[in-house]
């Protein structure tokens, strides 16, 4: 679980009053309430998706209506359904063009989906780029979603946040030959970023554009971080055995 798990536990716990990027939510009736919580409580991207849509649809005003965007934009990033992910990550930028959560989404949602052999690659690396910097930007002075988060959370929170917005700048450079930025964006990943699946997909980008020699060291990373499972590092194995077998016979 990444640790914007965070960010929805205290919302939930202060829903009366909570605050997003600096910018105070209330609520303004115990429907709405209730609504805010049926979101933050749903179990799984369906329902999520279900409840956001409620939120959206029952009250319309609602102060929460860039985050419960964001939450749907996600749920369908977490469903494998890109497309609906960035149209609602964009319309979450709409509501609050301020919300992080969701310009790294989108900067991710790109990321994941540009391949070597896209006829739309140089478009989708500018999307990448621009939403890679204005994610890092927003983060400089994003302000804590609500008092009860400590310093040290709300630290790793947002670095979190930025080693997934270096996954993205770093899949952007891969794609555009520009090995160095890669190497220095990627290790970026490995520091911050606190799902070391991101390292086997940072490997793997790097398969596709075949640079197998410099998987190989990204998925030997994803194996070694501290808190890979052993499904995990049998998939890195798995994938670090691929890489070498293309690399070229000596």
């Amino acid at each position: 679980m990444r640790r914007y798990a965070i960010l929805t536990a205290v919302l939930l716990a202060a829903t009366a009053q909570a605050f997003a990027q600096g910018k105070q939510m209330k609520v303004k009736s115990k429907k709405e309430a209730e609504a805010v919580q049926a979101l933050l409580q749903a179990p799984d991207p369906t329902a999520r998706i279900k409840a956001a849509e409620e939120l959206i649809t029952k009250f319309a005003d609602t102060d929460f209506k860039g985050y419960a965007l964001y939450l749907e934009a996600d749920a369908y990033a977490l469903s494998n359904n890109n497309e609906k992910a960035i149209v609602y990550g964009e319309q979450a930028l709409e509501a609050d063009p301020k919300n992080f959560q969701a310009v790294v989404l989108m900067a991710r949602t790109y990321a994941l989906t540009t391949k070597a052999g896209d006829l739309d690659k140089a478009e989708k690396i500018a999307k990448i780029n621009k939403y890679g910097a204005d994610a890092l930007e927003l983060l400089k002075t994003a302000e804590k979603p609500n008092p009860q988060l400590s310093d040290a959370d709300w630290t790793a929170t947002k670095n979190d946040f930025m080693g997934q917005t270096y996954f993205a700048l770093g899949c952007a450079a891969a794609y555009a030959n520009k090995m160095d930025d890669v190497a220095a964006d990627f290790q970026k990943v490995a520091d911050m970023d606190a799902d070391p699946t991101d390292l086997i997909r940072a490997g793997r980008v790097l398969l596709d554009v075949k640079k197998y020699e410099q998987a190989v060291t990204w998925f030997d990373k994803a194996a070694a971080a501290p808190n890979a499972n052993a499904q995990i590092k049998d998939i890195a194995s798995k994938d670090k055995a691929r890489a070498q077998a293309m690399l070229p016979k000596k």
